[in-house]
């Protein structure tokens, strides 16, 4: 046991040694101060009457908004130089944000990768086909909810999806993957054998992966999904515990911009909830309160990160969840199986695109249901000082009601 504890605080220090050689080495930027960058589209362009909008990374920590023009052709994947000049531009929301007007941008197609760029082609088609089969906001979502892809789901929609707490299900996050691998297990354990239907559903994440692009997001989720999912199955917190942490460690050592990272803030509070808050409700678990508790156990470990970035909770959250979760399942295998369809059969494309649409009507509706409540908490600030006593007196409860029901079993 000793030798584990100094084993991972080596592996601490190592990371942490890492974090700060790369945080020190940041470079810093400046109102009305000139910039010339190269970096990959990650996101589509929003348009606008006469003119359309790209974020875009300047650099590991720091982003920009492009004003650009309405007929610049960009997409998903591009590899461009950038030079402007940077505007330090105050939010509504009293956050600030830098932006760029007119750019001048020139591609660097050379310097993309074939193979991603066949990637990013398929993905493109998909997307404009449930974009021609769909309306804007039931593409949006159904993108959202299969690649985790939000650049397509309307403003006004994405705000309400944010109020009432079901941002993790158009954000690739851990627990979306989860219930994915697990209605895969469900399915192939029908015809196969426990063993070989864990693998198969494994194999069913690697190909979500794929198909999604290789988003860093994506990969980020399907390795913790598969982490909550392998431990649902074998029933061993403890070890997926350990396996958590160790990816953690990775992750930060080969990507130290993920510690700043909302999404992966979200991806690992979320796992640890689903983990282990669920051990506090052992004595109501059942069939029917089982998503209920689900869903608590990621709200509360994700609780102060979403109310820190985004300055409002629903406290109605919880039901929201529990009323739409059972379709995501249903929407990912439905929206997979059609973006399949799109390259071989695409009449079956747009039939399964058709089945998905009252599940994303009966979505939508429970969305817009409860953000028009006013059950919403709004915060102008939140500071870090009471998330840390929040996460300390929830890991104190863990650990006494885990030290409880492991006395009880050797009693």
């Amino acid at each position: 046991m000793k030798s584990l504890l100094l084993f991972y605080l080596l592996l601490v220090l190592l990371v942490a040694a890492r974090l700060f050689l790369f945080y020190s080495n940041q470079p810093t930027f400046a109102d009305k101060q000139q910039v010339i960058f190269k970096t990959t589209v990650n996101t589509s362009p929003k348009s606008f009457n006469n003119y359309q909008t790209l974020w875009v990374n300047i650099s590991p920590t720091t982003g920009a908004l492009l004003k650009l023009p309405v007929d610049m052709q960009l997409s998903y994947g591009d590899i461009v130089l950038i030079s402007g000049r940077l505007n330090n531009k105050l939010l509504d929301s009293g956050d600030n944000i830098f932006t760029i007007d007119y750019p001048i941008i020139e591609p660097k197609s050379s310097e993309k990768s074939p193979f991603l760029a066949v990637i990013y082609s398929i993905r493109q088609h998909i997307i404009d086909y449930f974009k021609q089969h769909l309306d804007n906001v039931s593409a949006g979502l159904l993108l959202g909810i299969v690649f985790g892809i939000k650049d397509n789901i309307p403003k006004q929609f994405l705000d309400q999806i944010q109020q009432t707490g079901v941002m993790h299900v158009v954000a690739a996050s851990g627990m979306n993957v989860t219930m994915v691998s697990g209605f895969l297990f469900y399915f192939f354990i029908l015809f196969l054998k426990r063993q070989i239907a864990i693998v198969a559903a494994i194999g069913g994440i690697a190909f979500y992966v794929i198909l999604a692009g290789f988003e860093a997001s994506i990969v980020r989720a399907a390795i913790m999904g598969s982490i909550v999912f392998g431990a649902q199955i074998i029933g061993k917190q403890k070890e997926s515990a350990h396996i958590l942490f160790l990816t953690v460690i990775l992750m930060l050592f080969l990507w130290p911009e993920f510690l700043i990272s909302i999404g992966f803030q979200l991806s690992v509070a979320a796992t640890l909830g689903i983990l282990f808050i669920p051990m506090l409700f052992s004595r109501f678990t059942n069939s029917f309160t089982e998503v209920f508790i689900v869903t608590i156990s990621a709200q509360l470990a994700t609780l102060p990160i979403l109310i820190a970035n985004f300055g409002a909770y629903s406290v109605l959250s919880i039901f929201t969840n529990a009323f739409v979760l059972w379709t995501i399942p249903i929407l990912t295998i439905l929206g997979m199986i059609s973006a399949v369809f799109v390259f071989i059969l695409p009449l079956f494309a747009s039939l399964f695109l058709y089945i998905a649409l009252p599940f994303l009507l009966f979505f939508r509706t429970v969305v817009e249901f409860f953000a028009s409540t006013t059950a919403i908490l709004t915060f102008s600030s939140f500071s870090w000082q009471f998330s840390l006593a929040y996460y300390f007196i929830l890991a104190a409860a863990v650990l006494f009601f885990y030290e409880k029901i492991h006395k009880r079993s050797f009693s």
